[in-house]
């Protein structure tokens, strides 16, 4: 991919030297596939603002009179646009708002500040333009660059809507520190709350001030934009800052640690006390000062160290919100068991980070991006880097560019974005890239695209899950992290992770608003002897031609039919309802004793109501399975087939759905069961090699949106919309 660039503006094409590095960065960030050409121009072309991007592959961007930052600003900005179309394969979407806009706001402001870090000696030219010099003549050099925020707020005039960052774990992963419910009000109300009553106080300002230079000058401001700006940028580095998994500090940030408080226990102590003594609502810090030394303090309300109306301040590299909304309903007043309770879940890498991107020491800011900087890679990047390491050290057939090929012909984008997550946490967790179990994983996951999603998902959020730390399972992906040899029992390894992950998102729900109900569907079998159990012995003598295929047909659907006629009383659910659950109105929605399924994302382990000659599952017959697999799947066939076309069979699933109140769905959605088909299916957990036969469900496709609910509180559940993945419409079968 090669970049062209044409100066209309001769005297900007004095700065082509940052100009091509600043191109590097962005192909860098966000690589192209075509060649581009870029057009630097003197006056604006037809309807453009400041930039325009065409589909033949190029770009314009004014010069005239503009700073060069703000030039900067604008080539990312369509070069995300360019990446959007010509690699993501979107539609171009609205010029003002929609998705591709803000993400093309958001990541422009943020790459500028990139190169500006990486590359500090480009910093006097980056705030150099012709047009500034004219109307700052009175200033000296030093004071255009800091005043380089107020100049630069005075020059452009669109603003850049604010962000909401992404929870970086699920609202149940800090249990030993907060609870799901307070973590979802905290986010979902408190934090989004700061953010679109900040967005809308700046609709009409002028500026690109991202977030972190609106705190910056925070008293150019009103006091609605300074409690809401604050409320943003605290809530936005405060779930950075935290960490399902237990971390102690090391490196750079223990090192100064160690020299400013003598050890992290005294730091601790200060911090503590910083935290209990802030009188009503506040923050407690631990920031770094523009001498470079580490100093704590607490701040009102949703103040911080960054803002230029605290005296003394600097750049805050860790905080701890001591609002009441943050802890009452799991701790009550008790605040000091809280503060107690926020070293288990300190997120030190990120500290690190932030302590290392704002040093004094030089050589450490270069190993580090900037907090406001996306510190994840950008959609798709993760596999699109791993195809492209294997690429370059001639790996065929690599399973990580059959990965790319997928990701990238999904529409869905919030399928595309749980892949690019659980890559990242597999990514992170195995050393070892090119041979091992992480490449074996991901092949494990490729020999089905309908699970692929799914699959990765729940083996990432098992690793992540330091829960699982003693385990015997987790223990054995730690022993090969970062080996070549790949265990010979992987698959079953896998299939325990992702088992794991999925029963304790049931057990989420116990005791708190549901009694467990054990999956289970025994049918009445009118027969002498029950099929299942005899089912090995009946292939081995299928298979020795003692008795025939049709036999134990005929025999075993006998059996169901019969058992059909007998009812569904025998179903237990995953869930049973303690209480009434009432609506927003006080309306009974589900009464006390309703059946409920868990889904967690995968349809190879829950999805089903109950499972019927499962039979491989037992290792006292495991050696059987080589003689008799083929058998059995042609018999399973048989009954599927007899299943779907079998009036009783068909009034049976009436039966079950009748006693059914209802799916938890991702997120604690529930969806009440006039949504859902349930239907038979043959395929088996490790897909159409192993058939079984069960119940599954789907919503229904003649669905686009369903109306649920979620709790808002012990018994009382809101009335919630989703949009409808087309993977949740499709038939589990094999044909």
């Amino acid at each position: 991919m090669k970049v062209l660039f044409s100066y209309e503006n001769k005297d900007f094409k004095k700065h082509s030297d940052f100009v091509k590095n600043f191109a590097k960065l962005l192909q860098r960030e966000f690589p192209l596939k075509n060649d581009l050409t870029i057009f630097f121009l003197d006056k604006q072309k037809g309807k453009m603002s400041t930039g325009s991007r065409r589909s033949d592959n190029v770009i314009k961007v004014l010069v005239g009179d503009r700073m060069n930052r703000d030039i900067m600003r604008t080539l990312a900005h369509e070069w995300v646009h360019e990446h959007q179309m010509d690699v993501l394969k979107r539609e171009k979407g609205p010029d003002i708002g929609g998705r591709n806009e803000d993400e093309a706001n958001a990541f422009a402001g943020r790459l500028v500040k990139m190169f500006e870090k990486e590359n500090p000696d480009y910093e006097p030219k980056m705030y150099e333009n012709k047009g500034i010099q004219k109307r700052l003549n009175l200033l000296t050099e030093s004071i255009i660059l800091t005043e380089k925020y107020e100049i630069e707020k005075n020059l452009i005039v669109e603003m850049k809507k604010i962000g909401i960052e992404k929870l970086p774990y699920s609202y149940s992963s800090l249990s030993r520190f907060i609870d799901s419910k307070t973590m979802d009000v905290h986010y979902n109300k408190h934090y989004k709350g700061y953010v679109d009553k900040l967005n809308k106080e700046l609709k009409n300002k002028n500026g690109n001030l991202d977030l972190e230079e609106i705190i910056k000058s925070i008293s150019k401001f009103n006091d609605k934009v300074r409690n809401n700006a604050g409320g943003a940028f605290n809530h936005a580095m405060f779930w950075k800052m935290l960490s399902p998994k237990k971390q102690k500090p090391s490196g750079n940030i223990l090192k100064q640690i160690n020299k400013d408080f003598g050890n992290i226990r005294k730091m601790k102590d200060e911090f503590n006390q910083a935290a209990k003594d802030r009188f009503g609502s506040g923050w407690a810090w631990l920031f770094l000062n523009k001498d470079g030394k580490l100093k704590i303090t607490s701040t009102p309300n949703q103040d911080n160290p960054l803002m230029d109306i605290v005296k003394s301040g600097g750049y805050p590299i860790l905080g701890l919100d001591v609002w009441e909304h943050a802890y009452y309903l799991k701790y009550q007043n008790k605040r000091d068991e809280y503060i107690k309770k926020f070293w288990d879940v300190v997120n030190w890498n990120f500290v690190e980070e932030l302590y290392n991107m704002n040093s004094k020491n030089k050589e450490l800011k270069e190993s580090t991006k900037p907090f406001i900087s996306e510190s994840k890679k950008t959609e798709g990047s993760r596999i699109d880097y791993l195809c492209g390491f294997a690429t370059k050290r001639k790996i065929e057939n690599s399973p990580y560019c059959k990965l790319k090929d997928i990701k990238d012909d999904i529409s869905d984008e919030s399928l595309k974005e749980s892949l690019e997550n659980s890559i990242i946490i597999l990514d992170n967790f195995f050393r070892n890239k090119n041979v091992g179990v992480f490449p074996a994983i991901v092949n494990l996951a490729l020999k089905s695209e309908e699970r692929l999603v799914s699959y990765l998902k729940l083996i990432a959020e098992f690793i992540n899950n330091d829960d699982y730390d003693e385990d015997v399972t987790k223990k054995t992906l730690n022993k090969f992290r970062n080996s070549k040899i790949v265990p010979n029992n992987i698959t079953d390894i896998t299939d325990t992770a992702r088992l794991k992950e999925y029963q304790k998102y049931e057990k989420r729900f116990h005791g708190k608003f549901f009694k467990a109900k054990p999956t289970s569907l025994r049918l009445n079998y009118h027969c002498s002897d029950d099929a299942k159990e005899k089912l090995i012995d009946s292939l081995i003598k299928i298979h020795n031609k003692k008795e025939t295929i049709n036999y134990h047909f005929f025999r075993i659907v006998g059996c169901l039919s019969q058992s059909f006629k007998s009812g569904s009383y025998y179903i237990k659910s995953d869930l049973e309802t303690i209480e009434d659950f009432k609506n927003e109105e006080g309306d009974v929605v589900f009464p006390k004793g309703s059946l409920f399924e868990v889904k967690k994302m995968d349809p190879f382990v829950d999805s089903y109501l109950s499972e019927f000659f499962s039979i491989f599952k037992e290792s006292a017959i495991a050696d059987k399975k080589p003689i008799v697999n083929q058998l059995y799947n042609d018999l399973i066939d048989k009954i599927y087939n007899w299943l779907i076309k079998n009036q009783t069979s068909t009034d049976y699933l009436s039966k079950v759905k009748d006693q059914m109140s209802g799916i938890i769905y991702e997120n604690d959605l529930i969806i009440p069961i006039e949504y859902i088909e349930l239907y038979w299916s043959n395929k088996g957990q490790r897909g159409c090699d192993e058939r079984r036969l069960s119940i599954r469900f789907r919503i229904k496709p003649e669905y686009s949106e369903v109306v649920g609910y979620k709790f808002v509180d012990e018994d009382t559940l809101e009335t919630v919309k989703l949009n409808v993945p087309s993977s949740e419409k499709q038939l589990v079968i094999c044909e």
